[in-house]
């Protein structure tokens, strides 16, 4: 048995090595979107920062950052369990569900980043 932090670094590190491993993206920009994320949620909310990444598309990174966010939320055991859209999970779902929504992302994104600063920074 693991705890919540031990899933989400799991989950964290797996997604990440994925990206690297695919090499599709600059790791860069991918490093620098993982840290924007948490920071964004704190100041604008989930539903703002969320919207923002998914607004952006595939563009240097954001879709993916925001593909791993909605990945996380939407499995079994997480705030939006079961949710096919991490949009419209955000704007259906009541106070505390989105409040919990968004500490879990918080934390998971503290995850990512740290991982994406370890794995797909590149030296130049």
């Amino acid at each position: 048995m693991q705890t919540l932090q031990q899933e989400r670094a799991k989950h964290a590190l797996k997604e990440v090595k994925a990206l690297k491993d695919e090499k599709k993206e600059d790791g860069n920009k991918l490093t620098a979107r993982a840290s924007e994320l948490p920071f964004m949620i704190h100041v604008n909310g989930l539903g703002q920062a969320a919207a923002f990444f998914k607004s952006k598309g595939d563009k240097d990174g954001y879709g993916r950052i925001y593909g791993l966010l909605s990945g996380w939320l939407t499995q079994p055991g997480r705030p939006f369990a079961g949710k096919a859209d991490l949009m419209e999970a955000i704007t259906q779902s009541d106070l505390n569900i989105y409040r919990m929504a968004q500490t879990e992302a918080m934390q998971y994104m503290d995850w990512v980043k740290k991982f994406a600063n370890a794995y797909l920074k590149s030296e130049k």
